[in-house]
């Protein structure tokens, strides 16, 4: 009976007693020794968001690698789904919906799987609480204040680098997998793309009015922070200054942002607006321009996932976290003290405001000159 009840136990109630639980004896802290390789289905957790999804693709090649012939599935959130269906390696993903029944019914569905291995790549309570559930031997999670009792294996979050550099957000990924028996196979973002999803995007471009996407610039004005978001009179004016110049420029915006995009567009004539789409037609798209640049966003990874140049403007956060590598995607760095804070929100904002649009334009124009397609 005792074991019944729990099993219908709400998720919020049992991602409590796993999130505040010790952790059992059989956990370690991984000291940089090879997990043994396991035998039998695995299984990654990373639910949100855009940006974060796409980086955590290297760490789902490093399992696969490290655990040849096992099969991966993978659990996101619904609307990210299509970025990953269809990558070597994995073969199924599992849809999340936020809602407490829906993650009950989930955590149901993922015991009965009988995974060998549950990596959480996220480390919120309610994937802590579906890791847990999954009872796999083999649980690998970051090492968080009130997480650590769903995995047996945790590694830090952070990693100290030399000279006081910070790591870049898809190399912590593979750290964990590493730990959970994966294999490294680089930091490049992959991502899948359907033919449904081409065709829609060449709707949305001729809706948009965009004849010649190869030459056009995707602008990403927003941020998910408050504190990202570039001031949109500085984004006009620098939109401005492409067009000027003969470059077109294509608002890209998402969930949330259809507002500000047409206000955008308002100050900026000429600008282009992507119309509203799904995030596996908003990344086929991407694939089609000369670059992104803007904010630093998911829209950025994206594009550096499929192969398109990229420029970023960083306040909050910093560059070595969240710039992609190689030299085809550029960045520019605030000069206030307080740059890299990490903070939503902040009671002087002052780091985005510090980047002249005039200079933008220059740095973006030299970087496509350099690296455009």
């Amino acid at each position: 009976m005792m074991r019944s009840r729990r099993s219908r136990s709400s998720p919020s109630r049992s991602s409590k007693r796993w999130t505040r639980a010790r952790a059992p004896w059989c956990a370690r802290r991984w000291r940089g020794r090879e997990a043994a390789r396991v035998s039998g289905p695995l299984l990654a957790l990373r639910p949100r968001a855009l940006g974060d999804v796409v980086l955590v693709t290297p760490a789902l090649r490093a399992l696969a690698a490290g655990h040849p012939g096992a099969e991966l599935d993978v659990v996101t959130e619904a609307r990210y789904a299509p970025l990953l269906e269809g990558l070597p390696g994995i073969a199924r993903v599992w849809p999340l919906e936020r809602s407490g029944a829906a993650t009950a019914a989930l955590a149901r569905r993922l015991a009965a799987r009988r995974y060998a291995a549950a990596v959480d790549f996220f480390g919120n309570p309610r994937t802590a609480f579906l890791c847990a559930r999954t009872r796999a031997p083999l649980r690998a999670g970051y090492d968080l204040r009130g997480r650590r009792g769903a995995y047996t294996v945790r590694v830090p979050r952070t990693a100290t680098l030399p000279d006081g550099r910070r790591e870049y957000a898809a190399a912590t990924h593979v750290r964990l997998a590493v730990a959970a028996g994966g294999r490294a196979d680089g930091l490049d973002a992959r991502i899948a793309l359907a033919a449904p999803a081409r065709e829609e995007a060449e709707r949305l471009l001729a809706a948009a009015g965009v004849g010649e996407p190869a030459r056009t610039v995707g602008l990403v004005a927003a941020g998910t922070w408050p504190t990202k978001t570039w001031p949109l009179a500085d984004a006009a004016l620098f939109a401005r200054r492409l067009i000027a110049g003969g470059r077109p420029v294509l608002a890209l915006g998402g969930p949330g942002e259809s507002d500000l995009v047409a206000r955008l567009a308002a100050l900026a004539p000429g600008v282009r607006v992507l119309p509203p789409c799904g995030v596996a037609a908003l990344a086929a798209v991407v694939e089609r321009l000369a670059a992104v640049v803007g904010t630093d966003s998911g829209p950025r990874h994206v594009a550096a996932a499929l192969g398109v140049p990229t420029f970023a403007w960083f306040g909050p956060t910093h560059p070595d976290n969240w710039n992609p590598p190689g030299a085809a995607h550029g960045h520019w760095f605030t000069d206030v003290p307080c740059r890299g804070c990490d903070r939503t929100t902040c009671p002087h904002w002052t780091c985005m405001t510090r980047l002249d649009p005039d200079e933008a334009a220059a740095r973006v124009v030299a970087h496509l000159e350099r690296h455009g397609r």
